[in-house]
């Protein structure tokens, strides 16, 4: 039988170096973000004719290019088009799932691990025999970003606001890993979970 793991956790609190020492070991993932930045990245008429659709016009260049940063600026602070973009490729990205976890289940595979962000706020737990949820302060997942995507602390925040709480995730979760210290000790962490699952 094969068993479907999810991980899922705020932004910034580790889940891309929990997906890596998973991709390390050789064993199967697919990682929500990536999928949609497929469809930002290659938009399909489809999807730009939507985007002008619910009112992001503005973000649609030359060569039906897609501005992501400017999208990212107006669905943080309008809810209503926020929901209406999430609705639209959260189908897609659910399709790509489906068909990700028939084809690895014909290859035999026993495990099959999924980063997904928005997990809970989707109410997708049901759907995996094991949730993972990676917790970290505020405060340390905003000095990673300022970091790695020069985020500001308003931007920051506004994404904060859109997603579920730490609380949330600890009562819907198999397995809570803290992720507030050294990287090195958070891959020790991550390792002795990978170890106790794949027993």
């Amino acid at each position: 039988m094969t068993k479907l793991v999810a991980i899922t956790g705020g932004i910034g609190s580790g889940k891309s170096t929990f997906s890596k020492q998973i991709l390390r070991r050789k064993l199967k993932l697919l990682d929500s973000d990536q999928q949609v930045d497929k469809i930002y990245t290659k938009p399909n008429n489809d999807f730009v004719k939507y985007l002008r659709k619910i009112g992001l016009e503005k973000s649609i260049k030359a060569k039906n290019k897609v501005d992501k940063r400017y999208i990212s600026k107006i669905i943080f602070i309008n809810k209503g088009i926020r929901n209406k973009l999430q609705n639209y490729i959260f189908k897609i990205v659910r399709k790509r799932r489906s068909e990700f976890i028939e084809s690895q289940k014909k290859r035999g595979e026993k495990f099959i691990f999924f980063d997904i962000p928005l997990l809970l706020e989707n109410n997708l737990a049901k759907d995996y025999d094991l949730v993972i949820s990676i917790i970290s302060t505020k405060k340390n997942r905003y000095k990673r970003l300022k970091l790695s995507k020069k985020l500001s602390i308003v931007d920051f925040n506004n994404i904060i606001k859109a997603q579920t709480t730490d609380l949330d995730r600890r009562k819907n979760s198999d397995i809570v890993i803290l992720n507030n210290n050294s990287k090195y000790e958070y891959i020790k962490k991550i390792n002795k979970v990978l170890d106790k699952i794949l027993l």
